[in-house]
């Protein structure tokens, strides 16, 4: 099919993206044919047209230039890829103008989104010998990491810990992974002198294949990116994706933003770079304690110093983002208002550096006396970028009177032209008598001499040497041969002035550009200055302490505090808790009503533990910890309906994740495991963890629960130890407590909570009746004797049967211990009893017992309904006994 030469040169460039929409650019626009049209017409919910290609009318819509990177937020945000396609050449008469692809926009590679507070990563997997080498980046800010993992489930987990919006891979590499995939082509020769310092030749791969990619798809220079740091699963505390998400670190779990995460608390942060250093901390504690130290006593200065630290923040304030600002110099799309941030930035320096000479802390002087205050850059700048630079050179006032003398005689003479206009204005009103006369300007005539058709009955134009340009409806427009002169040395002056400033301003970019690795050093700097800050200023306002930390392997916290929870409620109402595990003490057990807070409990000391070994001072009167090496979760239910896998499947997945990778050193936080499956099944499975925790592992761990059989654990093995959150009954009604107190709880308020939660009345009067039954023993026991479960698990887990029946050995001889006490009256009760029986069969007793005894099926009898059978005759043959 023959098509015009221009469609032709679209099917040409397009062949080379074919997955991707192509933004070619036309005059104004960017416009989209054929396909590409008719998909971004209703995802981007612009017209669809159509055009001549030649022998057919073809589909076109297209997005205006200026306003072209909403469209394209709009297609990358929905996971779509963007070739820009602009114009080379000038246009020419008689010949297509050249067009080339001069970038390629995908979810990883997009530059212009919005949260300067959060990365956005680009992801690459090298497979090799076992290993997956795994590097990413943000090439707007230049953060490099890469590390070796195992498996793809390590994998996946780096990828959703990170929140990477693409990840490139080789073709034929299989990655079980849920992620933007990109592959490319392998390349043996491939080597990028960026990556020299990784001694690993595939992880140095796997990263030249990223910063490849990246050059290839951006033609932008990779100098600016930071040198790729390698690290490690025992750097810092290892939390899977699942913990981190759990526990709300950086992101709530309703709908996955900042605000109700740990991260919204405790950022307080004045700079976008200090608030992602935090996160990145928050995600990342660290394991050296020597380091930890440090940090806690920069943040114990900046507590004492209140006003010095005042200081601090005011000039962080005026601090601009330094990493991103460096990458845009990189890739030359700076703007002249970003280098104006960019001096107001360097203004700061001196005066925080001289701020922090001034504090008691080594560490804080040391850091000051380390702090490149880029003199040399400032005063550049301070030369050369005019106070009111603007988004582009176009807007005019880019470069200072007195760094080009060229730039400077023209400037000159547009701002002496505009002091002429107004002289010949005020001459010819002198010289025609009109007082009304003015001299004006328009884009498509230019420079104009205005006179009313009243004014024009008193005046000859041609006498006066007017030339007519333009007739209007209450006015004619004239040009003079003076006024010629004058507007082409103005609209001269105005040419020249817009090409030299654009030509000084690239010779500027480029003399920052030297600057690039000192600025980013200063600007980590910064950023941690920013966060010792914030968490100085959290740890004041709300009555945080510095943690202490021991070898024992102890926690001994006092009033401990939720650090979200407590800021979401006035403060007092807010109940604090003590958490004491002894040396020898692995396990907290803890039972509890629903919605009393065993979960906030367990998750208040995670976080505690958190924020302690990031540095920060910690929500308490006073925490003595040791330091541990991972945190596992599993608190809530969650499906992997993507995944294939139901909410038990995920907490067992969890819990074996858990169970595998922990180490003595190790806290782990159990919610209720064991619940998404039978009752009989769940005991097992928890009490079996409970004591491979206990046994093997030897860790720190909170674990609730609702078994109660559990809690029986306490009296069987040391290293268990039962807490409860407690509740009380006031006049049928249940009153939280939200206090943690030693021992199991007495019983459980699980209607109660339904009551809470308005359930209708006819479901809770109900409930009331059928629990009173179960507890008697008259109902339920034969659908629970032949419940599939059961008969499973008493027919194929021998072990399981043993548990049970230790378990009912030990409550009878409790329930016995209470019996003796009671002997006396109970020997009394049977006499009594007996003399009342008559085995004539008229008898109401004898009756009773023997409806009872002959209901039974002995051969499917536990031992535990069993006994409840004699206790229940018991009780009817003490009837009426005093």
């Amino acid at each position: 099919m023959k098509y015009t030469p221009m469609i032709e040169q679209y099917l040409k460039i397009k062949k080379e993206y074919q997955d991707m929409f192509l933004f070619y650019r036309l005059g104004d626009f960017y416009e989209m044919f054929f396909e590409d049209a008719v998909r971004a017409s209703k995802i981007l919910e612009i017209t669809l047209t159509a055009r001549d290609g030649g022998a057919e009318k073809i589909p076109m819509c297209g997005v205006p230039f200026h306003s072209s990177a909403g469209y394209i937020d709009t297609l990358v945000n929905n996971g779509y890829k963007v070739a820009i396609c602009e114009q080379v050449s000038e246009p020419g008469q008689g010949k297509i103008v050249e067009r080339k692809v001069v970038q390629v926009i995908t979810p990883g590679t997009y530059m212009n989104y919005k949260n300067y507070d959060e990365n956005n990563f680009l992801g690459s997997v090298y497979i090799k010998d076992n290993n997956i080498y795994f590097a990413f980046c943000d090439i707007m800010t230049g953060d490099s990491r890469c590390t070796i993992l195992k498996t793809m489930d390590d994998l996946q987990d780096e990828v959703l810990k990170n929140n990477i919006k693409e990840v490139i891979s080789i073709e034929g590499q299989k990655l079980d992974i849920s992620a933007y995939i990109t592959e490319v082509e392998e390349s043996d020769n491939l080597s990028k002198d960026k990556t020299n310092n990784l001694k690993d030749k595939n992880l140095k791969l796997c990263a030249d294949i990223l910063l490849d990619y990246i050059e290839k798809t951006q033609n932008k220079d990779i100098s600016s990116l930071k040198d790729f740091e390698v690290y490690f699963k025992d750097k810092f505390v290892y939390m899977t994706n699942y913990s981190i998400r759990n526990l709300e670190v950086t992101q709530n779990m309703a709908n996955g933003s900042k605000k109700g995460s740990l991260l919204s608390i405790v950022d307080k942060t004045s700079t976008a770079a200090g608030s992602r250093k935090l996160k990145n901390w928050l995600e990342n504690p660290l394991l050296d304690i020597n380091e930890i130290k440090k940090r806690q006593e920069i943040v114990g200065d900046f507590v004492k110093h209140y006003f010095e630290k005042s200081d601090v923040k005011t000039s962080l304030k005026e601090v601009y983002d330094l990493e991103r600002i460096s990458t845009k110099v990189s890739y030359n799309i700076v703007s002249p208002k970003e280098l104006l941030n960019l001096k107001k930035t360097l203004k700061q320096i001196p005066q925080i550096k001289n701020i922090l000479k001034g504090f008691d802390s080594e560490k804080l002087v040391d850091i000051a006396n380390n702090i490149d205050e880029l003199e040399d850059l400032h005063d550049f700048l301070e030369k050369t970028i005019h106070e009111e630079a603007g988004q582009t050179v176009k807007d005019g006032n880019v470069i200072k009177l007195g760094f080009n003398e060229e730039l400077d005689s023209y400037k000159n003479a547009s701002k002496n032209g505009n002091k002429v206009l107004l002289e010949i204005e005020e001459r010819e009103k002198n010289r025609t008598g009109i007082k009304n006369l003015k001299v004006g300007y328009n884009k498509i005539f230019g420079y104009f001499i205005e006179i009313s058709k009243v004014g024009l009955k008193s005046v000859d134009p041609t006498e006066l040497g007017y030339h007519r340009k333009q007739t209007l409806s209450n006015c004619e427009r004239f040009i003079s041969e003076e006024l010629k002169q004058v507007e082409e040395h103005i609209v001269n002056s105005k040419t020249k002035i817009e090409e030299l400033e654009l030509q000084l301003f690239q010779e500027v970019k480029i003399k920052i550009h030297e600057y690039i690795p000192r600025l980013q050093r200063v600007a980590n700097t910064l950023s941690d200055i920013d966060v010792f800050v914030s968490l100085s200023d959290v740890a004041e306002e709300y009555g945080y302490v510095k943690p202490d930390f021991n070898d024992d392997n102890v926690i001994d916290i006092v009033d401990g505090r939720h650090p979200i929870v407590e800021r979401n409620v006035s403060a007092d109402s807010y109940i604090s808790n003590d958490c004491k595990v002894e040396k020898d003490e692995n396990i907290l057990l803890i039972t509890g009503p629903n919605m009393s807070g065993k979960s906030t409990y367990m998750r208040q000391l995670a976080l505690i533990v958190i924020l302690a070994q990031i540095g920060s001072f910690v929500p308490a009167s006073s925490a003595s910890l040791p330091i541990f090496d991972k945190i596992f979760t599993r608190i809530g239910a969650s499906d992997d309906l993507a995944g294939g896998k139901s909410t038990f499947m995920v907490e067992m997945i969890e819990a074996k994740n858990a169970l595998v990778e922990s180490t003595a050193n190790s806290l782990l936080i159990f919610d209720e495991i064991g619940r998404g499956t039978s009752t009989y099944d769940g005991i097992a499975l928890a009490q079996s963890i409970l004591e491979y925790i206990n046994n093997t592992i030897k860790c720190k761990t909170l674990f609730s629960t609702h078994y109660h059989e559990l809690t029986k654990l306490e009296n069987i093995t040391e290293g268990i130890k039962n807490i409860h959150v407690s509740a009380k009954e006031d006049h049928g009604k249940l009153i939280f407590l939200y206090k943690i107190n030693e021992g199991p709880i007495e019983k459980s308020y699980g209607i109660h909570v339904a009551q809470l939660a308005h359930l209708p009345n006819d479901v809770i009067n109900g409930a009331n009746k059928i629990l009173k039954e179960l507890e008697n023993g008259n109902k339920g026991s034969e659908d629970l004797v032949n419940s599939e479960s059961y008969n499973n698990v008493l027919t194929n887990t021998k072990e399981l049967e043993e548990k049970i029946r230790r378990e009912v050995q030990v409550e009878l001889e409790e329930k016995l211990k209470k019996q003796k006490k009671k002997e006396v009256k109970e020997e009394k009760a049977k006499h009594y009893a007996k003399q009342q029986l008559d085995f004539d069969g008229n008898n109401e007793k004898f009756d009773y017992i023997k409806e009872q005894i002959g209901s039974i099926n002995f051969l499917e009898t536990t031992p535990m309904q069993a006994f409840n059978l004699l206790y229940e005759i018991q009780q009817k043959l003490n009837e009426d006994v005093k």
